[in-house]
């Protein structure tokens, strides 16, 4: 609010010339601004006014309305006066201009007609009270630094005074704290280095066993369009299973190195629980009784599956310490709704309870924030459930916890639901037109994935060239554009993404796929789009549909 503001005088006189006319006798006097209706004359009010000059007819206050409550609000030393500019009458006037009257409180009322010089002078009078109002605010302000200034100074001496008689007590405390405190922030250090390491060297080795998954998974598919004995069939799919239950792995492993962005599919919640009950038994132990209630008629949502898995180890993992490796487990689903905006929409509430001690209600508001941990310095990093805190609210759901000491914990993830049948939507391959052979430069620097992707693509009827490097990709490049580009990410000298970015300032009709392992997805998003990203280990079948949908859309830019 400023000076210019707090000078003006508002007009309300919506009819015939009124506001003109009164505009021309009082812009004489200070800065005029006239509004139409009685919400802008509010809105006006709020940023600030000397005076305002309104017609009856126009501007009526009932109890209750907006404009009773900015009156009623305003602060002691205000007073806003208007001056009502109202038509002779022979009568009373009616009550609820009355009324409007009285809850104006500060009002000087002319009837029409009037003289300029009337009307000047009674905006000239409510002008001149304002600025005693302004006066007096500024008064009251002053004496309020006063006060504080007063105040400050008597609580200094108290603290002199206090510091002084205690000098040698707090200064012992002191002492103690700072030890204290500086070996907290060492062990604190240590575990939070501790950790980095770890989830390094995780995200190093589950990149790695996801290059030996590619290979594996990839031979496999190759023998699977091989004509082979039933027998022979079996085992390889047997296989392949085993394949898709270490991608999941490495899936996990990355998500705890934090190198995995999150990635939302329609994902069935009783079929992953369903799928993971070897992972909870063997996370948990067996002391500890694991009983799943799947309830909810419709279990599908849309998240990133490998994080919901992470979540729910992670709360099976806290009440199995909370209950001190024995007790009872219990992961149930059912119907819930979850808030979108101002509104609410049908959604599955997963919740995850125990029957361990509890948490006290001095400290369950904490729970959600990183680095807070009931555990001993050293057991725990405090970030295991502010990460599903922040998982369920990145995939538009909730997140809540119900505990009472001596009635164990309930942890509550609600997700909005989607229909059942987006999971595994997409064209399949027999529904589509076969892909039209295609030169492919594969990228890749590691020997094994390299051949596996040129036999692949060779087996799906392209001809493939491959380098194993960036440099050598923008060599091969300039000596001949192929149609299509698969590039791995990480890779030394050059990742992927930089070679992606140069290859699409320098060819940019060329489509590209990213094939990748171990890849922070928001870092290539920007360059590339989730659309292409092919998440290692991947079938021969899926490296089809990504060339046939990078090609297709391509070829109708």
């Amino acid at each position: 609010m400023t000076a210019e503001l707090e000078a003006r005088v508002l007009i309300l006189a919506p009819f015939g010339r009124d506001a003109q006319v009164v505009a021309d006798v009082v812009a004489r006097l200070a800065p005029v601004h006239a509004v139409a209706t009685p919400p802008e004359l509010l809105e006006a009010l709020d940023r600030g006014a000397a005076a305002a000059v309104v017609t009856e007819e126009a501007f009526l206050v009932t109890p209750g309305s907006p404009m009773d409550a900015w009156l009623r609000r305003q602060p002691p030393w205000s007073d806003f006066p208007f001056v009502v500019l109202t038509s002779r009458r022979t009568g009373r006037r009616p009550a609820n201009a009355a009324t409007s009257l009285h809850l104006l409180g500060n009002v000087i009322l002319l009837e029409r007609p009037l003289s300029p010089d009337t009307l000047q002078t009674a905006v000239e009078a409510a002008v001149r009270a304002r600025g005693r109002q302004y006066a007096t605010r500024a008064m009251l302000a002053e004496l309020a630094r006063a006060h504080d200034v007063v105040a400050e100074f008597n609580r200094e001496l108290e603290t002199r005074i206090d510091h002084r008689t205690r000098e040698l007590s707090d200064a012992n405390n002191r002492l103690m704290n700072e030890i204290a405190e500086r070996e907290r922030a060492q062990s604190a250090l240590l575990q939070a280095q501790k950790m980095e390491a770890m989830g390094h060297l995780t995200g190093g080795i589950a990149h790695d066993f996801n290059n030996l998954l590619h290979v594996i998974g990839t031979n496999l598919d190759l023998l699977a369009r091989i004509e082979c004995p039933p027998v022979a069939l079996r085992i390889i799919e047997s296989a392949r299973r085993t394949v898709r239950r270490g991608a999941r792995l490495t899936a996990q492993l990355l998500s705890f190195a934090r190198s995995q962005s999150l990635v939302p599919q329609p994902t069935d919640v009783h079929a992953l629980l369903q799928g993971m009950q070897e992972l909870l038994h063997t996370s948990v132990g067996s002391r500890v009784q694991i009983d799943l209630r799947l309830n909810h008629p419709q279990p599908v949502v849309e998240l990133d599956p490998n994080q919901l898995e992470m979540s729910i180890l992670n709360l099976a993992v806290n009440a199995r310490d909370a209950m001190e490796g024995t007790g009872s487990l219990t992961i149930a689903t059912e119907e819930a709704t979850v808030a979108r905006g101002e509104e609410t929409v049908p959604g599955l509430r997963l919740t995850v309870a125990d029957n361990g001690p509890g948490i006290a209600a001095s400290i369950i508001e904490k729970v959600f924030e990183p680095f807070f941990t009931t555990k001993p310095m050293g057991n725990g990093t405090g970030l295991g459930l502010s990460q599903v805190y922040s998982f369920a609210r990145q995939s538009a759901g909730e997140a809540r916890i119900d505990s009472r000491p001596g009635e164990g914990t309930r942890v509550h993830l609600s997700f909005p639901v989607v229909s059942a049948a987006s999971v595994g939507d997409g064209p399949s391959r027999s529904s589509r037109p076969a892909t039209p052979a295609q030169r492919i430069l594969v990228v890749e620097d590691d020997d094994e994935v390299r051949q596996s992707l040129v036999q692949s693509l060779e087996l799906l009827g392209h001809r493939v060239s491959s380098v194993a490097n960036g440099a050598a990709a923008l060599a091969a490049l300039r000596e001949s554009t192929p149609s299509l580009l698969i590039v791995d990410y990480v890779m030394p000298g050059m990742n992927g993404a930089e070679l992606i970015g140069r290859v699409q300032a320098r060819w940019p009709a060329i489509p590209v796929i990213l094939a990748t392992g171990y890849a922070d997805m928001d870092q290539v998003a920007h360059v590339l789009g989730a659309r292409f990203i092919l998440k290692k280990p991947f079938s021969v079948e899926a490296l089809s549909e990504a060339v046939h949908a990078a090609v297709g859309l391509s070829a109708h830019q």
